[in-house]
This record gives C-alpha cells, structure tokens and sequence, in this order.
C-alpha cells in the first residue's frame, strides 16, 4: 500500500500524485490519497489553506484514506490533522509503515524509488525525475474533467491558429504574503522580456498568451515587442482547469517559479517545445528545488 499525504495547491498535489501512481506501480499495490492536512482549516499565521483539487480537474478516480473521509465529512479543525500526524508516528515506530520524507535541503533523492513495502509519501517532490518512467501513465492521470467552452473555447481555437507561446505570471500569495516572498522571492517584468524576446529568436511570429492571477499588473508592467492575448480571469474555469489546459495547448511556454505554469508546460507534449524557466526557483537558498528539467532553459 502506498499512501500520499497532500500539501499545498494544485501543481503540488500533481507532483505528489505522479510519484505516488510511480512508486504504487513499482510496489505492484494500491494508490490510497491523505487528504486530512489539505482539507483541515486550523487558523495558522501566514498559511494559505487548500482545498484537494485533483478530481475537480482531472478524471482521476481516487481512494482515500479512512481519516480522509472522515474529516471532509465531520470537519473540526486540528483534531483529525493531529490524530493523523499522531498515527502515521505511531504505524511507523511499530514497525507497520515507513514514511519517506522528503529533505527539503537536498534536491532529487533517488533512494525513493527504490523503497518498498507500506509508504507514506510526506514531502513535495518536485521533479520530473520522480515519475520520468511512467510519465505516459501520468498524463493518462490528468486527463483534464472540464470540456472547454465559452471564451475558453475561443481562445484554444486562437492558440492553436498561431505560433503560441504561454506566458505565466503568479502573484497571488508570492506578494501578498510576506512569509512566502521572502521563501519564494518574485519573478518580475524583466525577466519576461528577456525570455520572450529568447523565444522570438527561435520562433517565427510568435504570439504571446498572458496567464496571470494578476492580469491588471501584467498590461501595466510587462512589455511585449510581439503580439499578445491576456487571458482573462472569465475563461479560468473550475480550479483554473481551463487555463491550465490552455497553456498545455501552447506550443512553448514562458513559466512562473510556479508548479501551476511547470505543468502547463509539462503536459504540452509538443517535443519541439521551447520552454524557459525562472533560473532561481526560490529566493530563500537553504531550500532546494530541482524543479526544472534539464532539457528547459533557464533565465
């Protein structure tokens, strides 16, 4: 049995879920999902709450862990994420569990893949490395749910009639949260035009798709030399799965430090694909992230 315990949004629960469908393969076992911490709402300083949001998007069919069912259905604040961090504790003194964390101070640990017998996944592990060998069975996983319409619709027939490329910009909590900034640091306007005009170097007519949870910020401060379509919050569709899908539907990508804009990149299956990448994924340097494939260029 594999377990996955989630944190974070969406692009994380991605990277957790694909190493967990990896490592359940290689254990020839059942993929059971912990849902206890995404789902509990303890006030915390400085903490955004999540919500799990992989069935929301993806036509995934998940099982989750008897906890997990029951704090979606009786949720009190703390008690279950406490009797959870309590009992995975417990299972693994005993000797019944093993619970790979992952050491946020080191990058890519291979040891991973090669653990067997009852897990616990309890980390991020953000990198294509984790699930590399199954990565046909991982974009089978995210199928997206939501057929696009509406505006959603006219913009993927836009992308699709032009050389694409997506251009993703976060904001959000990267700025409104000091804790965060100071971890995650920010990717701003200057970096964007150096990457697009790097892009426009090996791209005919290129036109830009602007995908931002700040779209005012990005007409006032980023400035294009090409053409380019904002996309506007009205197209997002249920957790941003549309616009997640959208910049999958680009032909090369311009991503954020951002696990949402990886996997728009990701999911791109073009193997012609530029894609350009923040070169410092996080400002605080005593957290590694190897979070870019080599393969990507890094600004």
């Amino acid at each position: 049995m594999v377990t996955v315990f989630f944190r974070g949004g969406l692009g994380n629960q991605m990277f957790q879920y694909a190493l967990g469908l990896n490592l359940a393969k290689k254990n020839n076992t059942e993929l059971f999902l912990d849902t206890v911490h995404v789902s509990d709402r303890f006030p915390r300083t400085n903490f955004t709450h999540r919500t799990f949001d992989l069935p929301d998007v993806f036509e995934v069919a998940p099982r989750f862990t008897a906890l997990s069912r029951v704090a979606s259905a009786v949720p009190i604040p703390g008690v279950w994420l406490g009797l959870d961090l309590l009992g995975m504790n417990i299972k693994e003194r005993l000797g019944g569990r093993k619970i790979l964390y992952e050491d946020e101070r080191k990058g890519f640990d291979a040891g991973v893949l090669d653990a067997r017998g009852n897990l616990i996944l309890y980390g991020r592990f953000e990198n294509e490395k984790y699930f590399s060998d199954v990565a046909d069975e991982v974009r089978a996983a995210f199928h997206f749910r939501h057929t696009l319409d509406g505006v959603a619709a006219e913009v993927a027939r836009e992308i699709a009639r032009v050389n694409s490329i997506s251009l993703h910009v976060r904001r959000g909590d990267f700025v409104g949260s000091k804790k965060v900034e100071k971890i995650m640091g920010k990717t701003g306007a200057p970096y964007y035009e150096r990457a697009a005009d790097h892009v426009a170097a090996y791209v005919k007519d290129p036109h830009f798709f602007i995908f931002s949870d700040d779209i005012a910020w990005c007409k006032e401060n980023i400035k294009l030399r090409y053409p380019a379509t904002y996309v506007e919050s009205n197209s997002a569709g249920p957790k941003g799965a549309h616009h997640l899908q959208l910049m999958s539907l680009c032909k090369s990508h311009i991503i954020a430090n951002s696990t949402f804009s990886w996997w728009g990149a990701w999911l791109d299956p073009n193997p012609r694909k530029i894609v350009i990448a923040p070169k410092q994924w996080l400002a605080d340097e005593k957290f590694v992230r190897e979070v870019v494939p080599e393969n990507w260029v890094k600004f």
